[in-house]
């Protein structure tokens, strides 16, 4: 009977102590995902891809560094409660709330909007990502007033973010002006809490990637 050893196997004892590593990983970062602001979260995810020379992660370490710093230029707003952020894997999302931009029924800026809108302007000069800027309303009907319906009102809003922040020095290029009435409700328009919360302007800073990828995000 033969003394010798079988050795053909011994390459499972590395590769399980890899794979147990590579579990290890995920769930950590998989727990960071819940503990983190998504920017940061996305942030240190690009940053290790680019270490494993993942094609494209440089980009996405430079798109992110943008993200950070829109959060970081309008943190003052958002503590404030003037502005909500969104930050998706497509987009950055910005909320006005109309009465903080407008007067009811009008679509011509207050003269305090400006305190709301020149560090946004600021930030948006710093990058060049297109900007969809969207205009909802709530669903009350417009009983003598300058516009025909929701609708023209919440654009002409749009127009005029997207003419303000063109004399602050964003290019007209970038910009685009959609308006959407009361159709895209953010909360059931019963009560007037609720009804507040869909007057309100939307600013949509294109992700990069999402702009590679043809992504619709309006």
């Amino acid at each position: 009977m033969s003394d010798k050893k079988d050795h053909s196997q011994l390459w499972m004892v590395p590769f399980a102590d890899l794979m147990s590593c590579l579990v290890i990983l995920f769930l950590a970062l998989y727990v960071f995902s819940f503990n983190m602001k998504k920017s940061d979260y996305e942030s240190a995810i690009a940053a290790l891809q680019k270490e494993l020379g993942v094609k494209g992660a440089a980009a996405k370490v430079k798109e992110m560094k943008a993200t950070r710093q829109v959060e970081e230029d309008l943190k003052k707003q958002i503590q404030e409660g003037s502005l909500g952020v969104e930050v998706t894997t497509s987009r950055i999302r910005l909320t006005f709330a109309s009465p903080i931009l407008f007067d009811s029924g009008s679509a011509a800026l207050k003269v305090s909007a400006k305190e709301v809108l020149d560090p946004v302007a600021d930030s948006l000069m710093k990058m060049d990502n297109q900007v969809v800027v969207e205009g909802h309303t709530d669903a009350a009907r417009m009983l003598g007033k300058k516009f025909a319906s929701n609708r023209e009102l919440s654009l002409m809003r749009a127009f005029s973010v997207i003419d303000y922040l063109i004399k602050k020095g964003v290019s007209p290029a970038r910009l685009t002006a959609f308006g959407y009435g009361e159709f895209r409700p953010a909360a059931p328009n019963e009560a007037e809490a609720d009804r507040v919360k869909n007057r309100r302007i939307e600013m949509i800073i294109m992700r990069q990637g999402a702009l590679d990828k043809g992504v619709n995000n309006s």
